[in-house]
């Protein structure tokens, strides 16, 4: 019985511990994520104002975002973004409760929650959505690697 109490101690204690290893993983004040949050809020400015040059030097060639709508690989948004006909349209986008999570020395995760309205490729957007953007220092350089994108339910 003894040994029981010890051992579930023991997960009580590394369960602990491995929280608050959680809790030092989200930099939320830091320097890098104060970074990242800038540059996931020029990502989303360059998307609204369809620049496609600002969005290409924030994101890493070969990324993929994915949605409600499937995969897409990044060279077919900046496509998008960079063609006058495509149907790209916001009357409204905005980003609110951005964290950053620390996801080792050269990689790090921002989560946020988007408000927007408009349409893309024809279709309107979900007035709300939760969103995940993976970022990765190369070379000292931050860029987006994988994104992606999950609407939030209707309350």
């Amino acid at each position: 019985m003894k040994r029981i109490v010890t051992a579930a101690l023991g997960i009580v204690l590394t369960g602990t511990l491995a929280s608050a290893q959680m809790e030092k993983k989200m930099p939320t004040t830091s320097k890098v994520a104060d970074t990242l949050m800038a540059k996931e809020h020029a990502l989303i400015d360059a998307v609204k104002a369809k620049n496609a040059k600002a969005f290409s030097a924030l994101v890493m060639p070969g990324a993929w975002s994915v949605d409600e709508n499937g995969y897409m690989p990044v060279e077919d948004l900046i496509k998008a973004l960079g063609d006058p006909k495509s149907d790209i349209h916001f009357d409204a986008l905005a980003a609110t409760d951005m964290k950053v999570v620390d996801a080792g020395a050269n990689a790090a995760i921002v989560t946020y929650k988007t408000t927007q309205k408009g349409t893309f490729m024809g279709q309107p957007l979900p007035p709300a959505s939760y969103a995940t953007t993976i970022w990765a220092n190369h070379g000292g350089t931050w860029h987006a690697v994988f994104h992606q994108e999950s609407v939030a339910a209707k309350p």
